[in-house]
């Protein structure tokens, strides 16, 4: 397997070969070496043959096994939504550093495009303060997300809501956080992706339009709307596109302390303010 991966020039080949094996064989990675002398059964082996086929085509090994990770838990993955990456993870971060800080009983957060829930689902189980509405345009993603929430024990301190941006929010707000990880690749971007991303994660929660700052722009433009006084929001972005997103978050009359966040690889990530407090 990791020669023929490498051969098709997929990434981490020997990882990517390890993780089919496991999801095959079932128990855990180290299982593959502690039980080296195992022998598949014929039918291991046409399941197998079937699961490389598949990642020979750069489909993501995360939607072959139906399972990704995130801030070291494990979520269910489909093609109708985003795999989570650790990139993000220091959102999260950013978010349970500032409820902490700022609030002793309930935090009300709100997040856009919640995709398979990764983010709501982590908050909530960080913090027993967090009473979350996350919403996303899919039902698709929603129902992923529903089932990730239930196998998480998160599903009653979150709501989940279908609807475009800000606007499933305007009725069920204020609150002390808005986050999103929003689509944010520049359409001049978009063709350079590699094949395992463009060719199979939903394009809808790829681009972000000619400049990529389509949702971003009516994110920031509507998030006063319904953010407390003094309430976070932090937004996931490009990193060809912190020049311009900074400059329309400080020009944005609603916040003030605009920054950029590195994410934990020391690209630039995150678009952080807080709500004026007039």
């Amino acid at each position: 397997m990791t020669e023929q991966f490498t051969a098709k020039k997929i990434d981490n080949p020997r990882l990517i070969g390890e993780m089919l094996l496991t999801h095959v064989l079932g128990g855990a990675r180290i299982d593959l070496y502690a039980n080296a002398d195992r022998v598949a059964t014929g039918e291991e082996r046409d399941t197998l043959r079937e699961l490389v086929q598949r990642a020979m085509k750069h489909e993501p090994v995360q939607y072959i096994v139906g399972t990704a990770w995130f801030f070291g838990v494990e979520f269910q993955v489909n093609n109708s939504t985003l795999i989570p990456r650790s990139c993000t993870e220091r959102l999260v971060e950013q978010v349970i550093a500032h409820c902490k800080s700022e609030f002793e009983s309930t935090c009300n957060i709100a997040e856009i495009g919640t995709g398979s829930g990764c983010i709501a689902i982590t908050l909530a189980s960080n913090m027993e303060c967090a009473k979350i509405v996350a919403t996303d345009i899919s039902n698709e993603a929603l129902e992923l997300a529903q089932t990730n929430a239930t196998i998480h024990k998160a599903d009653s301190q979150i709501t989940f809501v279908q609807g475009d941006g800000v606007d499933p929010l305007l009725n069920v707000g204020p609150f002390d956080v808005v986050c999103s990880n929003p689509p944010y690749i520049p359409d001049c971007e978009m063709a350079k992706l590699d094949s395992n991303v463009l060719d199979w994660e939903p394009k809808l929660a790829l681009s972000g339009g000619k400049d990529g700052m389509d949702v971003i722009s009516r994110i920031i433009a509507d998030a006063p709307k319904v953010l407390q006084p003094n309430g976070l929001l932090i937004i996931e972005i490009a990193t060809s596109t912190r020049d311009q997103a900074l400059a329309m978050l400080q020009n944005e009359p609603a916040f003030e302390d605009a920054k950029i966040i590195r994410d934990a690889f020391g690209d630039d990530r995150f678009l952080r303010a807080i709500r004026r407090a007039w």
